[in-house]
């Protein structure tokens, strides 16, 4: 070997390490002499941990104090990134398949996409532990944290979620909790987070939950707990060292619903079983579908919503943990009746003779009938005076001839002819009362229009004018065969046929509004928010918490009917179920109230449908007594609104008007329940009706 070769090659190493200690030095004496705060800023982080813990959110009550929706803790597997990072691809994977594997041996089905999917999801800051599994029993936690060398990084934590005492009742109502994904966190992202009394920002993380539906989305901003913390300390492997700094969550506002348990739970369970005993009976018009159903019953005066049942439904808790797309298809699905909706404000309905009462109010204002001038004989059809040829006569259902009528028993014994005179006279006068006084009354009842009530996704109606339909057609001429209005348009919408729609909750706040004398009130779900003063006692208890606000009555309108008018419809809503021949006055007396109701049967008609049942009414009925419920009931695809609806309404409010309703069941009781589930199914195959189409 060349000496001076040899020489040459150990004097350029030797410059090159004397470089580089030189340069380790230089780096040395920068951190720690020229920035110092920098380097210890750098430390400090490697060794603490910031755990984000979601402050529990407020409990959901009725208006007694009853929890609706409460708060439990429940064991949650997590990542701890920061170790995990520190170990190569292949021992990283190592572990996830090794946890993925021990989760769903042990029980808690996990799959390893799952882990890897969390632990790369950028939504999450780089300090903050990252869920896994959900619903993880004790013996897993224990199993964890015996063998934490063989899972580093893996983390065991107790969270708080929702937990349903009565199940299923109320689900639409309530809506349920899921994890907040990127569009709900932009909505609450830096000031627009909501607040608590003291200012204290309610900020979110991913992955923490949002209110999904009712009013979990509705109240979210109230039901947000505020997020605590815990600061920790870790060793250079990322193992628990100490708690250096503990911010304790603090729960949300708890929201008391004016729904009144009991009656909920009554309408909920009877509705059910009449729409079960319905489904595959063979009707004129074919089968009886039946695919949903609704009954809404609210306070007149107060426009506060005791009860709202819509059937199919679902038990919230299913959605606890998150929800597979297998789950979201079914309770999506138009062939299961879609039980995440809330048929009671989203679905909408024509109304049939349940309009009439607003037809009457505006021939009344015309003065097409009056004290003097109220009578008609009805010969069970009516040909328009301004039509030739086919199409022109128009017929009570199966043609019944009623005989002499006034507006009280054109209400009573449900004439159509009555409406289609008054309809066609009004148009041909148009001149002189304008294109739409059927429609304007509508409107001033609120319909066409969302009621405004405090939930979400309400559906508004329809109420259809001359003016709409041209419209509707020069925006798409391909789609509508026409934009005119003809005579027959208004002859049809006078009882509450053709393009009618309204909602159940809207039919119930229009007869509300009767009872009330035309005061017309907001629906309300929300009765009141409070604060407890020792979360854990009783949330209903007196003096265990402070009222933070409290939903007063809304006056929203007024609909001037006056007295000779008003007493007319009031005697014609009351013959609906005391007349002999009312449309509802068998089925009233098979389950009567404890005091008369007053309402109004309807049969909408749906082309290839069997007819929608619907009846909408109030009780009690009495001079000096104030009404105390307000009801609407529909059902499609059901039959006559007098044999299916009406009977429905009044097994519904019979116990409530003597005191006897039964007390809801906790799923606890849930073999009580069955029992009396059992105990109406048979009760409402046997309901007997009027046997007409109201």
């Amino acid at each position: 070997m060349n000496t001076s070769s040899t020489q040459v090659r150990l004097s350029a190493i030797g410059i090159v390490a004397v470089c580089l200690f030189a340069a380790l030095i230089v780096r040395l004496w920068f951190l720690q002499g020229v920035d110092p705060q920098r380097f210890e800023a750098a430390t400090e982080s490697n060794r603490l941990r910031v755990i984000h813990e979601e402050g529990p959110r407020g409990r959901i009550l009725d208006r007694n104090g009853r929890i609706i929706v409460d708060n439990r803790t429940t064991i949650v597997v997590a990542l701890d990134r920061e170790p995990l990072r520190k170990l190569d691809d292949a021992e990283r994977s190592a572990v996830f398949a090794d946890l993925a594997d021990t989760l769903t041996d042990l029980g808690v089905p996990t799959k390893l996409s799952t882990v890897e999917g969390r632990f790369a999801d950028v939504r999450y800051s780089p300090q903050e532990n990252v869920p896994v599994a959900d619903e993880v029993p004790e013996d897993v936690e224990l199993y964890l944290a015996e063998r934490a060398a063989r899972f580093p990084g893996v983390v065991v934590e107790r969270r708080t979620v929702r937990t349903y005492p009565y199940g299923s009742l109320a689900a639409q109502v309530i809506g349920y909790v899921g994890e907040s994904n990127a569009d709900e966190l932009a909505k609450v992202a830096g000031d627009a987070a909501p607040k608590a009394a003291d200012g204290t920002p309610k900020e979110y993380r991913p992955g923490d939950s949002f209110g999904k539906g009712g009013i979990e989305s509705a109240q979210e901003a109230v039901l947000r707990g505020v997020p605590g913390r815990r600061t920790i300390e870790v060793n250079a492997r990322g193992e628990f060292l100490a708690e250096t700094e503990r911010v304790v969550p603090q729960a949300g506002d708890d929201v008391w619903l004016s729904l009144d348990l009991d009656l909920q739970a009554q309408a909920e369970r009877l509705l059910a079983a009449k729409i079960k005993s319905l489904r595959g009976q063979r009707s004129r018009e074919g089968t009886l579908n039946a695919p949903q159903g609704s009954v809404v019953i609210i306070q007149p005066g107060t426009g506060q919503v005791l009860a709202m049942a819509s059937y199919p439904s679902y038990n919230p808790s299913i959605l606890v943990n998150g929800i597979s797309t297998d789950l979201w298809e079914q309770l999506n699905d138009p062939n299961s009746g879609q039980p995440l909706v809330n048929w009671a404000i989203q679905g909408a309905y024509a109304p049939g003779s349940t309009f009439k009462p607003i037809t009457a109010l505006a021939g009344w204002r015309a003065g097409i009938i009056g004290p003097d001038n109220e009578y008609y004989v009805d010969g069970g059809t009516y040909r328009l005076q301004s039509c030739e040829g086919e199409g022109c006569t128009f017929q009570n259902a199966g043609q019944k001839t009623l005989g002499e009528v006034d507006l009280a028993r054109s209400l009573a014994v449900s004439s159509d002819t009555y409406y289609y005179r008054l309809a066609e006279l009004m148009w041909l006068n148009r001149r002189q009362f304008g294109d739409d006084p059927i429609q304007d009354v509508a409107v001033e009842f609120g319909m066409g229009k969302p009621t405004g009530i405090d939930l979400p996704g309400e559906a508004g109606g329809r109420v259809p004018t001359p003016t709409q339909r041209r419209a509707e057609f020069e925006a798409n001429p391909d789609v509508f065969m026409t934009g005119d209005w003809f005579t027959g348009d208004t002859v049809i919408t006078s009882i509450g046929q053709g393009d009618v729609l309204v909602t159940p909750l809207q039919l119930a706040e229009l007869y509300a509004t009767i009872a009330s004398g035309g005061v017309r009130h907001r629906p309300q779900a929300v009765f009141q928010v409070t604060r407890p003063l020792d979360p854990a006692a009783p949330p209903g208890q007196p003096g265990n918490f402070e009222i933070v606000r409290t939903v007063e009555p809304e006056e929203v309108g007024r609909v001037e009917m006056g007295g000779e008018f008003y007493l007319r419809v009031l005697a014609g809503l009351i013959g609906v179920t005391q007349d002999d021949d009312g449309t509802a006055s068998r089925s009233w007396a098979s389950s009567p109230t404890a005091w008369v109701m007053g309402g109004k049967t309807g049969t909408a008609q749906v082309a290839g449908k069997a007819d929608s049942a619907l009846f909408a009414g109030w009780g009690p009925v009495a001079s000096g007594i104030p009404p105390e419920f307000a009801v609407s009931v529909i059902i499609p695809e059901s039959g006559f609104g007098g044999d299916v609806a009406a009977p429905l309404a009044f097994r519904i409010l019979a116990p409530a008007s003597d005191g006897t309703l039964s007390v809801a069941c906790t799923v606890a009781a849930a073999a009580q329940c069955r029992e009396e589930e059992g105990r109406a199914a048979q009760a409402s195959v046997a309901d007997v009706g009027s046997g007409g189409p109201g």
